[in-house]
């Protein structure tokens, strides 16, 4: 008689639930008003209701609390899920090297233990082994290791797209996965310093596995023209925005990009106008307000560049770029520029999170 689904055996993932493997978070560099604040929730509180008001530190020491007390070794939908957030967490607020130590919990993902015994599906969830594969690679320091992993779960799709046994909806989920994963491996490149292989291979990603002319190929387009730009290449970039341009329009992106590609340039005087007709036609966009400042910047108007962004300090959830930004400028304008910057903190800490943005800030942000 043949054994069902429900009466294959458990596995056990107590491994998983060993407390030796989640450390205390550091807060050397996190700024004192954050440690200090008054409306910090419990870390007792719904893991979910720290997820949506962006307290990421509190979330990550929740999941790892759920993790070694609350969850059953045979549930692994659970465990997985939390460590998930564990990690995601902890790449939130910038501990990357520690994410990447609490990854090596799962080991070998490609190992026989984590398949099915009898669908031979991976019991991982996706979402959680393209981070682990990103932080194999932080992990060891070798990100050549990183692109292997992609490879490897490239391959995965293809097999499953290529399979007669899979349906057309799940072949179109595989198509889409396998796309992103092109894409991380770009993100891999660029993250090497290899920024001409990671345009050059975005390029061959804007016509396959997609045909020219789609959504997905004028992403690509868009991510293959700041790639470009970063290396200093107008000419590539210009011409990828063109062909991104010919598939669909998109005013706010693609009039970034053009006056993006005034500044790199040297065209500040350009790109200032291009970012305030922007501004007048996106007045509440923080992305073209924080570039508009920048602008202004780099043609010697401080004080504007100043006024705007305190103004998106005050109406705008605050963004790592954006405190980066004023803090230089606090640099150029005051030799107190310490005490503004610890005045910036303290009240962007007082401040109710709402998700829409991280809420803890790190040292880095404020170049303290």
């Amino acid at each position: 008689m043949p054994i069902t689904i429900a009466e294959m055996p458990s596995k056990d993932f107590s491994f998983i639930q060993d407390p030796a493997a989640y450390h205390v978070l550091p807060t050397t560099n996190v700024p004192p008003p954050f440690l200090n604040a008054p409306n910090v929730p419990s870390v007792s509180s719904p893991l979910s209701s720290l997820l949506q008001s962006g307290h990421y530190r509190l979330a990550a020491i929740a999941a790892a609390r759920n993790l070694v007390t609350a969850a059953s070794p045979s549930d692994h939908d659970t465990l997985f899920h939390l460590l998930h957030v564990r990690l995601a967490c902890l790449c939130l607020i910038s501990e990357h090297a520690l994410a990447a130590q609490e990854s090596k919990v799962l080991g070998d993902l490609t190992s026989d233990f984590y398949l099915h015994p009898l669908t031979q599906a991976h019991l991982v969830p996706w979402d959680l082994r393209l981070l682990v594969v990103r932080l194999a690679a932080l992990g060891y320091g070798d990100w050549r290791k990183g692109i292997m992993g992609y490879y490897e779960l490239a391959r995965e799709c293809r097999e499953n797209i290529s399979s007669p046994t899979t349906s057309a909806s799940d072949k179109e989920l595989w198509r889409t996965r396998l796309r992103d994963t092109g894409v991380r491996v770009a993100n891999v490149l660029v993250e090497m310093g290899e920024l001409e292989g990671a345009g050059r291979h975005l390029g061959t990603l804007s016509t396959t596995p997609s045909p020219s002319g789609t959504p997905e190929a004028r992403q690509v387009l868009i991510m293959e023209a700041l790639v470009w730009l970063r290396v200093g290449d107008v000419k590539a970039a210009r011409r990828c925005l063109s062909s991104a341009s010919a598939i669909s329009s998109d005013e706010l992106i693609d009039g970034t990009l053009t006056a993006l590609l005034h500044m790199a340039n040297a065209e500040s005087t350009h790109a200032v106008a291009a970012f305030e007709a922007l501004h007048t036609q996106f007045p509440s966009d923080a992305m073209v307000t924080q570039n508009l400042a920048v602008s202004l910047l780099y043609t010697g108007h401080i004080s504007e560049a100043r006024k705007l962004l305190v103004e998106l300090g005050n109406e705008s959830p605050p963004f790592h770029s954006m405190v980066f930004n004023l803090s230089t400028i606090y640099e150029l304008c005051t030799e107190r520029n310490r005490d503004r910057k610890l005045e910036l903190a303290d009240k962007f800490a007082k401040r109710k999170g709402d998700g829409t943005v991280g809420w803890e800030m790190s040292n880095a942000d404020f170049k303290l």
